[in-house]
């Protein structure tokens, strides 16, 4: 199936999958246009505090352009390909590109590429790198000491953002900005509904490049593009698949979605932070800005690394209802297993008693060597799915 003809002939889908596939160029026209931006390492930075400073997120991403010779020098072999590919972004491929740099805790891996980076720092002072910042959340546990210390956080980026920007962050300003994401976040939402059982106008490629494409534009101009594009998409042809819910390594291509299509299945859900995950929830705006930042933090769909196992099991039960998904995907790339600890729980309590059939994929490298050997791993779940529906 991959990414239709339609998809490719809507202007709007376009503009999303070039920023898509070339987020360097969107950094680079952003500092050529002397634009202060603040990138980001990490899934929990809010765009909010970066916007009221009158600067620009950009996300951090992967390295896919070629060799990985700085992770493969710098980095332990427990770092898998996605942090190998921050890494490589942040060190080579972004280098003069990045005045200012966040990490934050949503994964330990990204507290691991921190030290790592503040080392090189220190070790070799002649490279170009940007100034940093590492947010040390608590987001385990909903509690009055998780909620004290992640505001605790975010009020020392407030202070940093200031500092760099030299711009005064105030209530107002704050509260605008969250409710220019919030928009944001429900314009998502609305394009995400073509992916439903009742109107599947969307595949996983193309919601996946549309999400991830949004992440690397102007807040406004996401929202404009977005609109037309869901506009546009509603008169699409009916997207055929068995409908599978991802759970595992972030995507930040369309290539393993691609070959899940072509083994029949589509991807109408993902706990990834490229996909769905990154606007399942609102800020509140009744309530101190700040304090409603870090409240989403610990409203968030619970992550498989930082979640308990009876929240994840609550969660995956919610969005397996809310996707209607007819199978469940969990992909691991080699050495990044944090998604099967609390696999039993959910398998027990909420596949099975659906009985909605299950696979795991493991140990998946980037760029993938096996391509083959996946698309035949996808076509047995397709195979499984309609063996459910048969019996």
């Amino acid at each position: 199936m991959a990414i239709r003809k339609e998809a490719l002939e809507c202007a709007a889908f376009v503009r999303l999958k070039t920023a898509y596939d070339d987020r360097k160029a969107v950094l680079k026209g952003w500092k050529d246009a002397g634009k202060k931006v603040v990138c980001v390492a990490g899934y929990d930075v809010p765009d909010e505090i970066i916007l009221a400073a009158g600067m620009l997120p950009f996300r951090v991403t992967g390295y896919y352009g070629g060799e990985r010779k700085s992770a493969d020098k710098y980095l332990e072999y427990s770092f898998g390909a996605i942090w190998k590919g921050i890494w490589e972004s942040i060190t080579e491929d972004y280098t003069g590109l990045m005045d200012y740099l966040v990490f934050c805790s949503s994964s330990d891996m990204f507290l691991k590429l921190f030290y790592y980076f503040r080392t090189m720092s220190r070790l070799e002072p002649e490279r170009t790198l940007p100034e940093i910042k590492y947010l040390d959340y608590e987001l385990v546990e909903k509690s009055f000491k998780s909620q004290e210390r992640n505001e605790r956080e975010l009020r020392d980026l407030v202070e940093q953002v200031e500092a760099w920007s030299g711009t005064k962050v105030t209530a107002e300003s704050l509260k605008s900005a969250i409710e220019l994401c919030n928009e944001y976040r429900q314009a998502l939402t609305e394009f995400s509904a073509l992916r439903s059982k009742d109107n599947a106008r969307v595949n996983g490629s193309e919601a996946l490049v549309a999400i991830g494409g949004s992440m690397f534009m102007e807040k406004a101009e996401a929202i404009a593009t977005l609109r037309e594009l869901t506009a546009a998409a509603a008169s699409w042809q009916t997207v055929e698949g068995a409908r599978i819910y991802y759970v595992g390594s972030p995507q930040e291509t369309t290539e393993v979605y691609e070959l899940a299509e072509s083994a029949g299945l589509n991807i109408v859900g993902e706990d990834h932070d490229m996909g769905a995950r990154m606007f399942d929830t609102q800020v509140r705006t009744t309530i101190e800005p700040v304090s409603a930042l870090a409240e989403r933090l610990l409203n968030r769909m619970p992550s498989s690394e930082k979640g308990s196992i009876k929240a994840r099991v609550k969660a995956i039960g919610e969005k397996l209802a809310e996707t209607q998904a007819e199978g469940f995907l969990t992909y691991m790339n080699n050495n990044d297993e944090a998604y099967v600890w609390d696999y039993p729980s959910i398998s027990k309590e909420v596949l099975q008693p659906r009985c909605i059939p299950s696979y795991t994929v493991q140990k998946q490298t980037w760029p993938l060597t096996e391509p083959e050997t996946l698309t035949a791993q996808f076509a047995e779940l397709a195979g499984m799915v309609k063996e459910a529906h048969n019996g």
